[in-house]
């Protein structure tokens, strides 16, 4: 444990130091995956699908904001509609817009949720990210989730309805959208899906912020616990085909993970709380002071002999003078 505490400190000290340099490529990184997971679901155009077009948006992506980088990605994955089908690029733009404006006006740092969501479904992890949601962001995060899934759901409706098109251009004008919007109310799975995440995360975010000991862990078994009971229901209620193989072992490998994130967020140890009480001329407070374990630099003895005498001098002396 102590080992694992001081590689954690390490690292966090060395964010913390270089995180001018860090920042940007972690932004890099986000938005390759981003751009990648477009590319993945349409790979409509030959010359958007080169990958020397992905890296250069993405270097762009570092050094912009979030919500810019979400924006390019909404550019991007228009363009490789655009390529293939009017109509369902009109359909993308207008379900884009709305779902980039609700999100500017009142969820701008949550837009790594929306650009992570359709790679987590790719390699079949998302239901990890209503647990992450519910412990990084709260509420807020049910909607970010929701434009998330709808953002997966609706590239992948448009891979199946270029697939499955037949007809005329005069037909397809009028059968595009109406595929389109009825995929996204009608199917099941997605239903489902939103519902779900909306739950988990809201539960594990009220279990978080309690202040019981281990409420952190506890929000993430009850989550993932209750996202495979939800799932389970649900596939029978709403007759859905949602791989209940897939919910269990992706929930389980999602609690193992984020138990290891929240260990990199803050440990701290219960064995030494204290309830502190005080007033001012208007209140009376309760406060419970939990402290953060953290790993403090070692100090070793380090014996000095002269012909005179010998001394012990502390290892971290300032300009000679021991302390």
């Amino acid at each position: 444990m102590a080992t694992l505490l001081t590689i954690r400190d390490e690292i966090k000290n060395f964010y913390s130091k270089y995180d001018k340099f860090i920042s940007p490529v972690i932004k890099f990184l986000l938005a390759l995956v981003m751009f990648w997971s477009i590319l993945h679901l349409t790979g409509y155009h030959a010359t958007l699908n080169r990958m020397m077009v992905i890296l250069l948006l993405s270097i762009v992506c570092a050094f912009v904001s979030e919500g810019i980088t979400l924006a390019f990605g909404g550019i991007y994955a228009c363009a490789q509609l655009f390529s293939a089908s009017l109509e369902i690029a009109i359909t993308f733009v207008l379900v884009f817009i709305i779902m980039y404006c609700v999100y500017i006006r009142f969820f701008p740092k949550t837009s790594w949720i929306i650009m992570f969501m359709p790679f987590m479904f790719i390699i079949k992890f998302q239901y990890f990210m209503p647990i992450l949601a519910g412990m990084l962001v709260g509420v807020s995060g049910v909607m970010s989730a929701a434009f998330g899934c709808i953002f997966f759901y609706f590239l992948k409706f448009a891979s199946d309805y270029m697939a499955l098109s037949a007809t005329s251009v005069e037909e397809e004008l009028v059968e595009g959208y109406k595929y389109m919007f009825q995929s996204l109310v009608e199917d099941k799975n997605l239903i489902l899906t939103l519902i779900v995440f909306a739950v988990v995360i809201v539960l594990t975010n009220i279990i978080y912020r309690l202040s019981f000991d281990f409420s952190w862990y506890a929000a993430i078994v009850a989550g993932g616990l209750l996202e495979i009971i939800l799932f389970l229901v649900g596939n029978f209620a709403f007759d859905a085909s949602v791989s209940l193989i897939g919910v269990l072992f992706g929930s389980i490998i999602a609690i193992l993970v984020a138990v290891a994130v929240q260990f990199f967020i803050g440990v701290v140890d219960y064995a030494r709380v204290e309830n502190t009480q005080f007033e001012d001329d208007e209140y009376y407070y309760y406060v419970k002071a939990v402290p953060k374990v953290t790993m403090g630099k070692q100090k070793k003895a380090v014996r000095t002999i002269s012909s005179g005498s010998s001394s012990v001098l502390d290892e971290d002396t300032i300009n000679g003078a021991t302390r």
